[in-house]
């Protein structure tokens, strides 16, 4: 997809963009913690942001009479960004044209911490931060429902569809609990627990993995039908786990949700590998998540302490990087970090 600017505009006026001529936005990550691949089939999954990995975007006016772009994966003319980055110049495009917003050039710096590839919502996380730093740019407000609707439509150019999953997680600061047919839910996280998460270095190859489970689907369709079942079940008991602040059985329930996804195929060696360093290092519970062959592991610890001594064995165990995200509620702000 191909955008110009076309020919230069004059400077805009103060009535028309903010005073400093400079545009912020940010997003965060997004983590899966129950629900992988049965979300497909319409079962309950349950997603939560990630503050720990951000992703900026810094918007300033273009020095040229065309619209420039500086990522980690290009820098140089925006209308001549590689393919991947079609998804943001539909973003940009269709935030100027629905707020009827003029299409200055302009200089898109994105800054982020969001590994791409690994299940985290990297792609949504910088359309949602892009949008908000273009309306910032333009000292235009945009609500909620027309940020993700952008969105949305921008992660279709990304992936061909979407679930609308990381597009509500990187937008918002609630915990959702989805499914397909129904409108999804957020809700208020808070357990005396820690999650780690470690990035086992390898890209998730979602789309592999669910194309993976419906042709298993159609030569065992009684066993992935049942793992569906039973994988739906474990996150309604997660869902009320979470309700009564419960990490023992939510950690249980995460362990049995990374046995079936191990049985239908969607894990690996190194994976599991992790997954087991964390168990042995005495972890409430340890799974995939996201689409998996590949991508990140979570696991459940009591307190900070624990944390992180499951983090050092997941990283002993081969995961390239690790984080800590506190559960509580009163501390989740401040004690986000990473290890």
């Amino acid at each position: 997809m191909d955008q110009s600017f076309g020919k230069p505009q004059s400077s805009p006026s103060s009535e028309s963009i903010n005073k400093k001529y400079l545009g912020l936005g940010n997003a965060h990550s997004k983590i899966i913690l129950m629900g992988e691949h049965s979300v497909v089939y319409d079962y309950p999954a349950i997603a939560i942001p990630f503050k720990t990995c951000q992703v900026k975007v810094k918007i300033t006016p273009s020095a040229f009479t065309y619209s420039t772009i500086d990522c980690p994966y290009f820098k140089g003319r925006f209308d001549q960004a590689p393919a991947h980055l079609n998804n943001l110049k539909m973003a940009l495009k269709l935030t100027l044209d629905s707020k009827h917003l003029p299409h200055y050039p302009l200089h898109i710096e994105i800054l982020s911490e969001i590994p791409q590839e690994r299940g985290m919502g990297s792609s949504a996380a910088v359309s949602v931060a892009l949008i908000r730093a273009v309306c910032d740019y333009y000292g235009k407000s945009i609500k909620d429902y027309h940020l993700r609707m952008i969105t949305n439509e921008a992660e279709v150019i990304a992936h061909q569809s979407t679930s609308g999953i990381d597009t509500l997680v990187t937008s918002s600061n609630r915990s959702i609990i989805y499914r397909k047919s129904q409108q999804a839910r957020d809700f208020e996280l808070d357990l005396q627990a820690y999650l780690v998460v470690a990035d086992s270095g390898q890209a998730g190859q979602t789309k592999l993995a669910v194309n993976h489970v419906a042709q298993l689907r159609k030569s065992k369709a009684a066993f992935v039908n049942s793992a569906m079942e039973t994988i739906g079940s474990f996150v309604s008991q997660a869902f009320l786990a979470i309700r009564k602040k419960d990490p023992v059985e939510l950690g249980r329930l995460m362990t049995y949700n990374h046995y079936y996804l191990n049985q239908l195929g969607v894990s690996n060696a190194s994976l599991d590998h992790i997954v087991n360093a964390a168990w042995l290092a005495g972890s409430l519970g340890a799974k995939l998540t996201g689409g998996g062959m590949g991508g990140c592991v979570i696991a459940l610890a009591h307190d900070q302490t624990h944390a992180q001594l499951i983090a050092e064995s997941m990283e002993q165990a081969g995961a390239e990087k690790t984080w800590l995200l506190n559960l509580s509620k009163a501390n989740q702000a401040k004690e986000s970090h990473h290890v």
